[in-house]
């Protein structure tokens, strides 16, 4: 088993360079894909952090033009496939893996069969207790939908797409590893930077991310597929 460790992340080279620190004391067999945007003003910084993590071999960069969280996610699902990855997990550049071997959990809470497995992100109290803001899935899960997020999504909703999917295929488990989400509702509404300001804060993408989800809840077609 391998967890292909999926991380679109721009404008915050400190926070890869944390989550790379973190993972590697505390993950025991991953690999970390990185999606990066051309025009990411931090675009040099970033490569700085990569070339100093200490991580060689155990993190692929992966950059072109920018699509959003959503589109890039799938982006970097499809190298891990194409690498043989078992598993595949969503994580964002505001988390902070904590338990050891929260990697090696996650993928056992799964078990055998289809499914969705999440930690604990420390805002169980501030947001729905069962909303996964990051999990793991078995990549057979990407390869039936084509997809971790639905195309027509740009950036939200994508943890209510992941419980939905669990919870289709009846395997939707809470493991109790801590990944902390150190998103402002934690650490103060300051810290909100142009990142979460063009994305989660961005009123117009979070209406037509929310309608796009509500669209996809209503397809039958992934439903199917995932049978």
């Amino acid at each position: 088993m391998t967890l292909g460790i999926l991380l679109p992340t721009r404008g915050r080279p400190e926070n890869l360079d944390r989550f790379i620190q973190a993972t590697g004391r505390t993950a025991a067999d991953w690999h970390l894909y990185v999606r990066l945007d051309d025009d990411d003003p931090a675009f040099q910084e970033y490569l700085d952090v990569l070339d100093e993590c200490g991580y060689d071999g155990k993190v692929s960069l992966v950059n072109g033009e920018r699509t959003g969280f959503a589109s890039s996610l799938n982006e970097l699902a499809a190298h891990a496939d194409a690498d043989g990855m078992s598993h595949v997990g969503m994580f964002g550049d505001d988390v902070l893996p904590e338990t050891p071997e929260w990697d090696l959990r996650l993928v056992a809470g799964l078990g055998t069969d289809l499914g969705v497995a999440y930690g604990d992100d420390g805002l169980r109290k501030k947001h729905a207790p069962d909303l996964p803001t990051h999990y793991v899935t078995q990549i057979e899960v990407y390869q039936r939908l084509g997809y971790l997020a639905p195309p027509t999504i740009r950036h939200l909703f994508l943890d209510n797409v992941a419980r939905d999917v669990g919870r289709w295929l009846r395997n939707f488990v809470y493991v109790p590893v801590k990944i902390q989400h150190l998103h402002p509702w934690q650490e103060g509404e300051h810290l909100h930077d142009s990142t979460y300001a063009e994305g989660g804060r961005n009123a117009d993408i979070r209406r037509a991310d929310q309608m796009a989800y509500i669209q996809w809840t209503k397809d039958r077609d992934w439903k199917k597929r995932l049978r």
